[in-house]
């Protein structure tokens, strides 16, 4: 009869264990949506769209972009890179917030503010 208490218990104290870890998930999955609503600047379940709004799809803007680059003493041709900075141009080109270390070309978004670089002010 003791070994049938315990099996009994034990198996109740391991379902327990399980429940508990499942409402832990549970408690902690809507404490986190409860503080992005009440901090609407840290909720990042919205971050794939951000990062697709940096992403340039505008082939002018690209083509103008490496053909600064192009044209530049610092770029690398062999591998496409900037002396002064090291980035793959071919990739920084297309980020709407990055920027030429040498002033040839500015970013057109600003990440942070969430909009246009055109639009923001210093």
């Amino acid at each position: 009869m003791e070994s049938a208490k315990y099996k009994i218990v034990n198996s109740l104290l391991h379902f327990n264990v399980i429940i508990g870890k499942k409402l832990l998930h549970l408690l902690a999955k809507y404490e986190a949506d409860d503080y992005a609503v009440k901090n609407e600047k840290m909720d990042l379940r919205g971050i794939s769209d951000r990062i697709k709004s940096v992403v340039l799809h505008d082939s002018a803007i690209i083509d103008a972009r490496l053909a600064e680059c192009r044209d530049c003493e610092h770029f690398i041709k062999a591998t496409s890179q900037c002396k002064k900075c090291g980035c793959f141009m071919k990739v920084k080109a297309r980020l709407a917030t990055a920027s030429c270390p040498i002033g040839k070309w500015e970013k057109e978004y600003d990440f942070m503010k969430g909009r246009n670089a055109t639009t923001v002010t210093s």
